[in-house]
Formats: C-alpha cells, structure tokens, sequence
C-alpha cells in the first residue's frame, strides 16, 4: 500500500450534489453511458484524452474502465466522478483528481463534458464542486490543470474558477495515437488562493444581504 494512501483521511463523502448535478464514483452499470459519452465526442477529446478513448473500443472495454476506475478510487489513487444531469439523471461528463502527490500534497484537475462548450455551465459547477472536495475533504494543498492547444477552453474555465496561468511547458505532451509533441499550458490553484475567493465571496454575499 502506497504511503500516499496513509496520507489521506480516512473517510470522505463519496457524492457530491450541486443545485443541477450529481458527482459519484462509477459503477457498474454505468458502462453504457460511459462508451456512449466518449463515441459521441471523440473528436474534441483527442489529444487530451487519447488514451481512455483507445482503451474503450467496445461494451466490454467500458465495463472494464469502470471497474478500473472504481478500484482506483477505493485505493485513492484517483478519484473519477461521474457527472449526471439532475433533471432527467442524465450523464454528461467526467471530472477527476488523479496524478496525486502526497509530497505537497496536491492533485490534478482532468474533465470533459458532452456537448462542449455548450456545457461549460455544468461544467463550471462540477469543478466548484470538485474543487471544494479536494481542498476541504482531502486537504489538498494545490490543484492543478493541464491544456492542449486543442483544449485550451478549458484553460478558459479554469482562469474563471480562480486558477492561474503559470506557464506553458513546451514539447511536453504526445497523444497515444500521434508522434506529434504538443505544448501544454500550465494553470495551478493553491489553497490560499481557494480560501480567499471563497473569503471574498462571502463577503460580497454578506454586503448584499
């Protein structure tokens, strides 16, 4: 058992409910949406998620995924959401924590929706949601995301949600099915600057009250 595991409490809430989304780890059952989501949107997921897309060629493939996810989870070395529309219980995307590091401890930020960007709302409320999870339940230290060219929206976003651009690592990215090397843009969140958007929130929230 990794140490990183030791360094991670003990028990934290497994899902996560927004006012129009329901968070939770896979399970089975849930395989159907999970090739469904990645067949309909295969072409803006690649590069960035080249590999998951060529580990699921088929049903058995996804069910495979989902079991993988789940024991992942469970052992905390990722923590894969699922992410299900409310009204209507409807997936439509996957937002995870995975590349953890106990040293800091931090982890990266890896997500995508159906539809996107015409999703860009839901997707903004399952970060925050997701977020609040890493700083608060598995007392993070820093969250950080990684961007394509290709999937530089998601750079967007993340500057929305408190993020800040630290550089661009050049060459630093290859797809699973492509010799080209890409440039990844760097965006990182610490928890200081966590703490004092939501410092600053309330307060606003407290001057209009």
């Amino acid at each position: 058992m990794s140490f990183l595991y030791n360094t991670l409490p003990n028990s934290h809430e497994e899902q996560l409910d927004t006012p129009h989304l329901t968070l939770r780890p896979y399970q089975e059952g849930d395989e159907s949406d999970f090739m469904r989501l990645l067949k309909e949107n295969t072409n803006y997921l690649n590069p960035a998620f080249a590999g998951r897309l060529a580990r699921v060629r088929g049903l058995d493939d996804a069910r495979t995924q989902v079991r993988q996810l789940r024991s992942e989870w469970e052992n905390r070395r990722t923590f894969d959401f699922g992410v299900w529309q409310k009204e209507g219980n409807t997936y439509i995307g996957n937002i995870a924590l995975k590349n953890l590091e106990r040293s800091i401890p931090k982890a990266e930020v890896g997500l995508y929706f159906t539809e996107w960007p015409d999703s860009k709302n839901m997707a903004q409320e399952a970060l925050q949601a997701v977020l609040q999870f890493a700083f608060d339940s598995l007392g993070m230290n820093k969250v950080y995301m990684r961007c394509t060219n290709a999937n530089e929206s998601f750079g967007e976003l993340a500057l929305a949600n408190g993020f800040l651009k630290e550089g661009v690592l050049r060459n630093d990215y290859r797809g699973a099915d492509s010799y080209e090397l890409l440039d990844l843009s760097y965006y990182g969140l610490t928890r200081q600057d966590f703490e004092q958007a939501q410092q600053e929130e309330q307060a606003s929230s407290e001057a209009l009250a």
